[in-house]
């Protein structure tokens, strides 16, 4: 007997960045950590190996009263002052119109928005090399899915997002387009000033002929290297009536707070109607599948926001591994580039992925694991988490890959 509807029997979950991180501490395990490289887990490790927990933030989480961890949210769409706070976190002063929702996570914020801005049968957009459940949530939702070209030589495929985009906006009058930034996930490129200024500008006209929604996912967004990166988002409620911009924002990175599943997703337009439109549809979604989001954590991140001694002690805190990024992601590309070993652009951020065919990929996957090098395979790249792999396993690691994949 068949239990499952139709459009559900079949599925089958394979993540793998779990499988690759299980067979690498398995490996870890019976030959002895110092003789693997596990540069699979996507979570910031110290240089003893440690999950980072943030002092910042944990040692506040404690002050929090039972009752605080242990109640319900006050509303579906999240805490006032969360929301609030949210605002604040990314917009500062600037007096740009939006609406927060609260969600699990940035996961929760790229779902909900997909489901609520496009109809099965209809076409999601992403890159090329792109974080894999943006293809399990287009699915998850009946929807299919096509590509534009992330890299083009050493940056940004400006022609091929605008080749692609027109031609779901032909056969479906209607666009909804993922971009990553800053730091992508997986290949640590940011783009540039230039760059933002022709995508938002082509999606402005491109807006004419239908609707358009950008989402933006901006999960690594606080481990940027630039100070100034939150200015790219003032130019997005200078857009059309048919342009919506939405943001999925992550405290999973922001706070090192993995586990405790809190993001939002951010509408930005001009016409409070639009907004609050969207706010609505989300909300209903939330009810009819995650309920509330972490009462603790929408609180804690409050606290940090509105408190200029808690944000200062964070602040301080979370640029020691910035630079530890820098410090091992300067190590590895100028090795890499020293033997020759092919990389995506890379500025910064938690990875690096070796670009190939996925034959390539696949291939060179097994034999780095034969070598006890323990990497992701993202479809058309080779994934290296920098943010997991102690410093001091860095030096020579280029070399070997290049020398084992070649």
């Amino acid at each position: 007997m068949n239990c499952l509807s139709e459009k559900n029997t079949g599925k089958k979950m394979v993540d793998k960045v779990f499988l690759a991180a299980v067979k690498a501490q398995e490996t870890a395990r019976n030959i002895g950590e110092n003789n693997v490289i596990n540069a699979t887990l996507g979570t910031l490790y110290d240089e003893s190996g440690s999950l980072v927990t943030l002092q910042s933030i944990w040692s506040h989480f404690d002050t929090l009263s039972i009752k605080q961890k242990a109640k319900y949210a006050s509303g579906i769409q999240g805490n006032p002052h969360f929301r609030k706070a949210v605002g604040e976190w990314l917009f500062s002063d600037y007096n740009i119109p939006h609406e927060v929702i609260a969600t699990p996570g940035g996961a929760g914020a790229v779902y909900a928005t997909i489901k609520n801005t496009l109809d099965s049968g209809q076409v999601l957009i992403k890159p090329s090399l792109a974080w894999g459940p943006y293809t399990t949530m287009a699915r998850e939702n009946g929807l299919d899915l096509v590509e534009y070209n992330l890299f083009i030589d050493d940056h940004f495929d400006i022609q091929s997002f605008k080749t692609v985009t027109q031609n779901v906006m032909k056969i479906q009058k209607r666009v909804v387009v993922i971009i990553n930034d800053p730091c992508h996930n997986p290949s640590g490129y940011t783009m540039t000033e230039d760059e933002w200024e022709q995508v938002w500008s082509y999606l402005k006209s491109l807006s004419l002929q239908g609707p358009v929604v950008l989402l933006l996912d901006i999960a690594y967004a606080d481990f940027t290297n630039q100070a100034d990166w939150k200015k790219q988002l003032l130019r997005f409620h200078d857009g059309s009536e048919n342009l919506l911009t939405v943001i999925a924002f992550s405290l999973s990175k922001t706070l090192t707070a993995y586990g405790m599943r809190t993001g939002a997703a951010i509408a930005i337009h001009s016409n409070q109607q639009i907004l609050r439109d969207f706010r609505d549809a989300l909300v209903y979604t939330a009810r009819s599948t995650w309920s509330t989001v972490n009462n603790a954590m929408m609180d804690l991140f409050t606290n940090i926001v509105f408190d200029e001694k808690l944000k200062h002690d964070y602040l301080k805190e979370k640029e020691q591994y910035i630079k530890l990024l820098q410090k091992r992601s300067d190590i590895f590309i100028t090795e890499a580039k020293k033997v020759g070993l092919k990389i995506n652009p890379y500025k910064e951020g938690f990875f690096v992925t070796i670009p190939g065919s996925i034959e390539e990929i696949q291939s060179w996957n097994k034999k780095l694991q034969e070598q006890n090098i323990f990497l992701v395979d993202v479809g058309k790249g080779l994934r290296i988490a920098l943010c997991s792999v102690p410093t001091k396993q860095l030096p020579g690691l280029a070399k070997r890959i290049y020398d084992i994949i070649n």
